[in-house]
């Protein structure tokens, strides 16, 4: 895990997960790279949370990632947060990465 300014990054291979926290919570970015020679179907779930009791659950679906390309999404994670806010240290884990 590192931290890019105020962006929490986590890397699992060729997998890259980005958090960083906003008003509604937290922005979350998944990147994969392909470094394969034929074309790449993978699924990533990912948590955050605040290592207590507070966690959200995301995935990602990235469909015929061709050789040498990079597939990226994101999303907003939301939640009712314990103390009203949300945590400004997160944990964040990859729970899987599927290829189908």
């Amino acid at each position: 895990m590192s931290h890019a300014g105020k962006t929490k990054v986590v890397t699992v291979g060729d997998v890259e997960v980005r958090a960083t926290r906003s008003e509604l919570g937290f922005n979350v970015a998944c990147t994969i790279t392909n470094n394969r020679s034929s074309t790449l179907n993978l699924k990533v779930t990912v948590s955050i949370g605040d290592g207590k009791e507070w966690v959200r659950t995301t995935k990602f679906d990235f469909p015929n990632v061709a050789p040498g390309r990079t597939g990226r999404e994101t999303t907003t994670v939301m939640g009712d947060f314990p103390d009203g806010e949300s945590p400004d240290d997160p944990k964040i884990y990859v729970d899987s990465v599927m290829e189908y």
